[in-house]
């Protein structure tokens, strides 16, 4: 099988890119236009591409050069307060390239479509919730990994792909070989943030403030 992991230089993108090199997975291939991902986290023993979910000719020629048969969709921004004041650029990326990447399989050998969504699609709920509970999307950002969702349901039957949705909530650590962890600084994360308080001499966390974090700004 060869997988095609976009945003595979990411944070999280790039723990599973480790883990199907370590499984000995046929070929993988890393999408990344780098805007938002790392040159330091790109897998060796992985093919690097450099490129962007928005460019449709280019993800058309991938699917058929390199046969892939899943995909691993990660690639997005997710700067939850940037995407309230830039809605244009979050629906261009996150909306319109996970688009192009459904409509790009057409004629292609893809079965399987994993998709890296959010917690916040839920909305703020108190409680625990379940994979049952009706999605609330509030801020943008949730907004356009639900219609990301939306998207690879509906085209799932008419392309003949099997899919699966990750609604990640607090993702944090890194990785067992020890080589990756958390390195992003343009936006918060909940318990990165808390780690670093911890090192202080009089640490300090404020329970509304990690509420808040926890469905507006980690996700």
């Amino acid at each position: 099988m060869n997988i095609l992991v976009t945003g595979g230089a990411g944070y999280i993108g790039s723990h599973i890119v480790e883990q199907l090199v370590k499984k000995k997975i046929n070929k993988v291939y890393i999408l990344d236009n780098l805007s938002t991902g790392y040159k330091k986290l790109i897998n060796k023993k992985a093919f690097f591409i450099k490129g962007d979910i928005k460019n449709i000719k280019l993800l058309k020629k991938i699917f058929i050069n390199y046969d892939i048969q899943t995909i691993i969709h990660l690639a997005a921004y997710l700067n939850v307060n940037e995407a309230e004041k830039n809605k244009a650029k979050y629906y261009k990326n996150n909306i319109i390239g996970t688009k192009n990447l459904i409509l790009a399989i057409k004629n292609s050998d893809i079965k399987n479509f994993i998709f890296s969504s959010s917690c916040s699609i839920y909305g703020n709920v108190k409680g625990a919730v379940s994979e049952q509970k009706k999605p609330n999307p509030q801020g943008y950002y949730a907004y356009t990994k639900y219609k990301g969702e939306e998207l690879i349901k509906k085209y799932s039957k008419e392309y003949n792909y099997k899919y699966g949705i990750l609604r990640y909530f607090n993702v944090a650590g890194a990785s067992p070989s020890g080589k990756i962890g958390e390195i992003e600084t343009s936006h918060g994360h909940l318990i990165k943030n808390i780690a670093i308080q911890s090192l202080k001499s009089k640490p300090k966390i404020i329970k509304k403030i990690l509420s808040f974090k926890f469905f507006k700004v980690f996700s």
